[in-house]
């Protein structure tokens, strides 16, 4: 009962969180401030986790995790419930957005990472590999699915209530999360405070530098780790342009209206979730990193494919294909650092892999929204396509470690 129910709270909270990413992007390119807003408001979502990853990795790693993650669940509540309570107010002075993105930014730093950390004090240690995998193959089919479930919502319904139904989203998962039984930390942590006292635990917080200093040993000792880090920035550099683009060329010049245009990009979502059962199936094989690689090689040829031919078909075709990839990709990625970091710095090390895998869409979207408004959506997938093609190329030939094992 008690993983049924974390999965619930997952489950909830990661599709609220995924419906508010795409929503609140197509909602900024409703109004007119300055060129690539959207790709601004974006960024700005996601700038709070170079700033603050290492201390609320500190915070995972010495404090209850299950408190921490409803705590920090709660910003995202207030985002939402804001945005669908004041939308009015939002379409009248849109700069509030840069505000109101970044306090939902400073819950997912913590969310993010702090659910997957959970995991190891909810499920059986032998089977913490696999649901890894399953918890992050709900994160992923979320995100997939966001776009056909706004759409379908903004088909009949207003900004406003998509924004309030997000919130009543939000609200269930922290309530789910608090039934959640985590004994062992719980209690671990309850006589560590009794010893020491809370503010005396907080006094002992290290430095920023500290922090960071104790991450980089870690991945210096472990290049494997380190290099898997590097395939998190590298891969995720796509799904900036998907986010923040691509919703706007299917709208704009495929010419749909909002349940279309979920329809064509909702076949992201399939080809996660096939990638994430795939690495399920398999993730018992050796040479993980090999396949690692492999898979980002196909995953940049795939985003080649999403402009250059102007159907919705061949757009959602390829979407699909990038989606299988990328499953594989985002499965595997957290399923090898969860094995290969210990308890102490296992919080640090999965707030870093967030950052890469979080914050680098939101660069790449920023600067593909500049690129898109200046040169057209087939420029801009067509030279980020390339240059993913190249970098891959290059990660297969000198990731040595990776590739071993």
């Amino acid at each position: 009962m008690n993983q049924i129910i974390f999965y619930l709270a997952f489950a909830f909270g990661t599709f609220a969180s995924s419906c508010f990413l795409y929503s609140i992007v197509i909602f900024t390119q409703t109004l007119t401030v300055v060129k690539g807003y959207s790709g601004i408001v974006f960024f700005f979502m996601f700038l709070p986790f170079p700033l603050f990853f290492l201390y609320t990795g500190y915070l995972l790693d010495h404090y209850s995790k299950k408190w921490v993650v409803v705590s920090f669940q709660f910003f995202l509540f207030l985002a939402a419930f804001l945005l669908g309570g004041f939308t009015s107010i939002f379409e009248t002075y849109p700069l509030l957005l840069l505000p109101l993105a970044f306090l939902n930014g400073i819950g997912m730093t913590t969310v993010l990472p702090g659910r997957m950390a959970l995991l190891r004090e909810v499920m059986e240690s032998h089977r913490l590999v696999f649901h890894t995998i399953a918890g992050n193959l709900l994160l992923i089919f979320s995100f997939g699915m966001s776009p056909l479930a706004v759409g379908w919502i903004r088909d009949t319904e207003s900004y406003t209530k998509l924004f309030v139904i997000l919130a009543i989203l939000h609200a269930i998962s922290m309530f789910a999360f608090t039934l959640l039984r985590t004994f062992k930390k719980e209690e671990q942590t309850s006589v560590t405070n009794q010893k020491n006292g809370l503010a005396k635990r907080f006094s002992e917080i290290p430095s920023l530098l500290e922090n960071l200093r104790t991450v980089l040993d870690f991945l210096k000792n472990d290049p494997v780790s380190k290099q898997v880090m590097w395939i998190a920035v590298f891969s995720m550099l796509a799904l900036g342009p998907i986010q923040v683009v691509l919703p706007q060329y299917v709208k704009l010049e495929l010419g749909l209206g909002e349940l279309a245009r979920g329809s064509v990009l909702v076949f992201l979502g399939p080809g996660l979730f096939i990638g994430g059962i795939l690495t399920i199936l398999f993730h018992h094989l050796e040479k993980k990193g090999l396949v690692l690689l492999v898979v980002f090689g196909l995953s940049s040829f795939f985003f080649l494919g999403f402009i250059p031919f102007y159907e919705a078909k061949v757009t959602s075709f390829f979407l699909f294909c990038f989606g299988v990839s990328g499953g594989i990709l985002s499965s595997l990625m957290p399923a090898i650092l969860q094995k290969r970091a210990e308890d102490g710095i296992r919080g640090r090390i999965l707030s870093l892999y967030t950052v890469c895998f979080q914050f680098t869409p939101a660069v790449s979207g920023f600067l593909a929204a500049i690129l898109n408004d200046n040169f057209g959506s087939f420029w801009t997938f067509t030279g980020l396509g390339l240059g993913f093609l190249v970098i891959s190329f290059f990660s297969l030939l000198g990731y040595k470690e990776l590739r071993q094992s």
